[in-house]
């Protein structure tokens, strides 16, 4: 709820009594902000020309929040994430179980997929 009137930074004026809010699952599938690929699932788009994992604005990519109320637990997720990832890509490969199905998405204040992302996972050695 806005307190007095302002602007935000873009230059959008709130008056004061509006409700000022933001859907991070719109946010996340924008194509002005992600470009035209928004809605793929492509974790590559965090790794730099070296295959190096760069962050993106707190701002852009809402997941961790932003600004003085960042999660706290933020770095440690990435670090999971990083690991975990590391391992299993290392011994198998993944692929949908119906690459028919299109995934779909609950909306809920963590996202998500309807029903499960239902995937099998194949060893990488046999599978070359």
């Amino acid at each position: 709820m806005c307190f007095s009137d302002d602007t935000l930074p873009d230059g959008f004026r709130v008056r004061k009594g509006d409700t000022v809010a933001y859907q991070s699952y719109a946010m996340g599938r924008m194509k002005f902000i992600w470009g035209d690929n928004a809605e793929e699932f492509k974790p590559e788009r965090w790794l730099d020309f070296n295959g190096c994992f760069h962050h993106e604005c707190p701002f852009k990519f809402t997941a961790f929040q932003a600004g003085p109320r960042i999660c706290l637990g933020k770095e440690f997720a990435y670090r999971q994430m990083k690991i975990l990832s590391a391992v299993l890509m290392r011994f198998f490969v993944f692929r949908l179980s119906d690459e028919s199905k299109k995934v779909k998405y609950r909306t809920m204040i963590n996202l998500h997929i309807d029903g499960g992302l239902r995937v099998r996972a194949f060893d990488r050695i046999v599978h070359e």
